[in-house]
């Protein structure tokens, strides 16, 4: 069953005579793990958006879980995300007043079915994924975001992403501000947690040495017949 599913799929940015992406389609199947890459402005990051609902986009283009997002009004769309997406962005959007265990929590503090997908207390759940990570809980939990290093940051919202086993996880260049080992520990956990709640992971990284993660690499250029800047 496809968790994701996108189909003749074209975007115009407003503003813009030029479509970003024109008629592109992918399936992405339950527990399957997608790498997708391309160009900077080939409408990588535009898809991904349009695959979390965070743009309006036209009925029938976009389905997750069984779900179309475009049929959804914008509220609806946040409720939908929050439940069943974990989402790995470039820009962290951490809250920089609160705790990394705080943080990591937000999505549980939203949503009562990722709180229910948690076995045992909350704070113990985001206590593991931290140290499954790299962050040692004890020193860093209770640290508010804004003390945190780039790298810790960004590996806070990964925590953060992956807490409550969402069906869907969403995640753009993910490990840009990771040192090498860092990185495959990373990958590592996202793709275990992945399998382990049977998560369809889509990711959009330019780093060729994390193909082995993945069960497929794909190119965006084989998904549509034009692309311009994103």
């Amino acid at each position: 069953m496809s968790q994701i599913s996108v189909s003749d799929f074209s975007f115009v940015w407003p503003g813009s005579n030029a479509a970003v992406l024109q008629n592109a389609s992918l399936n992405v199947e339950t527990g399957e793990r997608v790498m997708l890459r391309g160009p900077s402005g080939s409408g990588k990051s535009t898809l991904l958006a349009a695959v979390s609902g965070v743009i309006d986009i036209p009925v029938g283009a976009v389905s997750v879980a069984d779900q179309d997002i475009g049929a959804l009004p914008p509220s609806k769309r946040d409720r939908f995300r929050a439940d069943h997406m974990g989402l790995i962005f470039q820009v962290f959007n951490l809250v920089p007043w609160l705790s990394a265990v705080d943080n990591i929590l937000l999505p549980c503090r939203f949503s009562k079915r990722r709180r229910e997908r948690v076995n045992g207390p909350l704070d113990k759940e985001a206590e593991r994924l931290m140290a499954a990570l790299g962050l040692d809980p004890d020193t860093l939990g209770a640290s508010q975001a804004s003390a945190l290093s780039v790298g810790q940051q960004q590996r806070v919202a990964a925590a953060r992403a992956l807490i409550g086993a969402p069906e869907v996880i969403l995640a753009d260049e993910p490990t840009s501000a990771l040192d090498p080992e860092t990185k495959e520990t990373f990958m590592q956990m996202l793709s275990q947690q992945a399998q382990e709640s049977g998560a369809a992971l889509l990711m959009v990284s330019h780093d060729r040495g994390q193909d082995h993660h993945f069960d497929r690499v794909v190119q965006i250029s084989d998904l549509t017949n034009a692309g311009v800047a994103a």
